[in-house]
């Protein structure tokens, strides 16, 4: 099997691991679920998101253990799947001596100051309508129960569930995402495009944009996963794009906390996406290149002092 696996194309590739990974999300799923059903929780609270409150909060943990679940066999399995039948080491993941502290440092801060400029996106995206009107509504559909799920698993007014939040909304997805977009499904890509790696990029940024199914914010995210491809790609590491992955989760996760949700929704989702801010978008945009370019720079005169060393 593992030869027959390391012999087929790229996109075959993909699909088995994709597999594997959908198989283990739902093993995980399974026994995650057990103790609930023990408890009395019904297999229907998965799919009752959108009529839950905030007082539900035994429905609302469960729901979250179940992302955790998921997370992890969809998103990790298939990229130790990828490691341990192609051996192959596009990335460094975890090697904290190969990441150049600097870029690390840059990246986070460029993520950050990326704020206006993705919020812009996001309300021009949210102003768009699909032709067809069912489909439309769909979307917005989605959109909706999307939103109040993530407002449930926000709220919290403890210490305790901040932490968990910052480990279910800005950790996981960080480290999980990024090991199966960029550390599986973009090498894959750069070898099916025959190491064209700015198609590769931007493919693996259009899937991990739509995997999301939140169409409302399809061309921001579809910015963030380029940005941080590219990341991944002139550094040669998952542990930069997963700095700033998990940059750009936990702001969110943060704002909610210290601030409150109606910030959330109001404040921090206005910087940046009025007509009288473009001055600020611009400001960000400018921000987010300069510091892709120091990414850039640093990651090549590391390699360049690696290769005369």
């Amino acid at each position: 099997m593992r030869e027959s696996i390391q012999s087929s194309h790229p996109i075959i590739q993909l699909l088995v691991f994709l597999l594997f990974g959908f198989i283990a999300m739902i093993v995980l799923a399974g026994i995650a679920l057990i103790p609930f059903l023990i408890a009395g929780y019904g297999i229907e609270t998965l799919g009752a998101g959108q009529s839950l409150s905030e007082s539900d909060t035994g429905a609302i943990f469960m729901l979250k253990v179940m992302q955790m679940a998921q997370a992890v066999g969809l998103f990790i399995v298939p990229y130790l799947m990828y490691r341990w039948l192609l051996k192959e080491d596009e990335y460094k993941v975890f090697s904290l001596p190969y990441v150049g502290v600097f870029s690390a440092l840059i990246f986070g801060a460029a993520m950050f100051s990326a704020f206006p400029l993705i919020n812009f996106l996001a309300s021009w995206n949210a102003d768009l309508t699909f032709p067809i009107e069912s489909i439309d509504q769909w979307i917005q559909k989605t959109e909706t129960g999307a939103e109040h799920l993530i407002k449930l698993f926000l709220a919290t007014d403890s210490a305790a569930g901040l932490v968990f939040n910052l480990v279910l909304i800005a950790l996981i997805p960080a480290v999980g995402e990024e090991l199966l977009f960029r550390g599986t499904f973009q090498p894959l890509m750069l070898k099916s495009f025959k190491g064209n790696y700015h198609l590769a990029i931007w493919v693996t940024a259009f899937w991990f944009s739509f995997i999301h199914l939140q169409f409302l914010g399809f061309f921001p995210r579809l910015l963030l996963g380029a940005i941080l491809g590219y990341a991944a790609h002139w550094s040669g590491s998952l542990i930069i794009p997963m700095i700033g992955h998990f940059t750009n989760n936990a702001l969110a996760v943060l704002v909610a906390y210290f601030v409150g949700l109606d910030a959330l929704d109001s404040d921090a989702e206005m910087i940046g996406s009025t007509s009288d801010q473009l001055q600020l978008v611009l400001m960000s945009t400018v921000s987010l290149v300069g510091g892709m370019f120091l990414v850039y720079r640093d990651s090549n005169f590391r390699a360049n002092s690696n290769m005369e060393a």
